[in-house]
């Protein structure tokens, strides 16, 4: 994969580091190449983006899952993450997106099942335009491909715990339909059982339109958005049900927190967050479970940046 090569650093002009920030590094008993802290410094700039509008226009944000972690344990990146991840509720997410359609500055595209259907995602990208960032198995998509930040927004459930495992467990089975129609591979871990889902889903989705999935998938997740349901969700995330519901009100408060050198926001009640998801959350994972970078294919800057 390109990003660990010896090519050159790029440095985005509309930010300020120090040299040294772009120096080979051993963080936390972990080799951060120079490239990758170039990838880095490609999102602190989609970052801020996010954060001026957000501050402009009054919207709701916070670091989520292991950038949140990284922000309370590392102060910025975990040194063997490559991403960065942003929860919003469900109304502040749309208003971003409204508002964003017209005041990205044109370094950057939003890009969502509605702006590019082809995307596959149940959940929004802001991305870095004349980049490349690729991964293995979406590359050969027609979508945009630049350097990327996640932006979940969280849904409200039903009261009823039955009944929110009944909706995830739908929506999950739409969206992986989706993902299959919209022509994304088998991934090069899958396991035989997986294959056996993937190659049915393929035929599945032959029958379903990427409107109709989309429609279906956008229609289920805010059936109670306008309710009093007490706990909400980000579809889409990597983790399990239990894992990623929260109560509604942890979502709405927040604090604010050091990321690489800039503050953004956090739950205030990060410390149950954090726990829930990853126990002693302080301690460093095993050496040999330092690792999350996703199935990257490619990440150079194009000519003229």
């Amino acid at each position: 994969m390109p990003i660990h090569g010896d090519e050159r650093c790029v440095i985005p002009a509309q930010l300020n580091f120090p040299d040294s920030y772009f120096e080979d590094e051993v963080k936390a008993g972990f080799f951060v190449s120079a490239k990758m802290k170039s990838y880095w410094a490609m999102q602190l700039e989609v970052l801020n983006e996010i954060d001026r509008i957000c501050r402009k226009y009054k919207i709701k944000y916070m670091l989520d899952g292991g950038t949140l972690l990284g922000a309370v344990r590392h102060k910025g990146f975990i040194p063997w993450d490559d991403d960065i991840d942003i929860g919003m509720p469900r109304e502040d997410y749309d208003r971003f997106c409204e508002i964003a359609a017209s005041e990205l500055d044109d370094r950057f595209t939003l890009q969502n099942y509605r702006t590019e259907p082809n995307c596959g995602f149940v959940f929004g990208k802001i991305r870095r335009k004349n980049t490349i960032y690729s991964e293995k198995y979406s590359a050969h998509l027609n979508m945009s491909q630049g350097v990327w930040i996640d932006l979940f927004p969280y849904d409200v459930l039903p009261d009823e715990e039955n009944d929110q495992k009944k909706l995830y467990e739908k929506i999950e089975f739409w969206k992986n339909l989706y993902i299959v129609r919209c022509g994304y591979k088998f991934p090069e871990n899958g396991g035989g059982s997986r294959k056996v889902l993937y190659r049915i889903a393929k035929i599945v989705s032959i029958f379903f339109s990427k409107s109709y999935l989309i429609n279906k998938i956008d229609g289920l997740r805010r059936q109670f958005d306008e309710g009093n349901g007490c706990d909400v969700i980000p579809y889409g995330g990597a983790h399990s049900f239990e894992q990623e519901r929260l109560k509604r009100t942890t979502v709405e408060d927040y604090i604010p927190i050091e990321f690489e050198g800039r503050t953004c926001n956090i739950l205030v009640d990060y410390d149950t967050y954090l726990t829930d998801f990853y126990g002693d959350y302080m301690k460093l994972p095993p050496e040999n479970e330092r690792g999350g970078f996703h199935n990257m294919l490619e990440f150079r800057v194009l000519d003229g940046e």
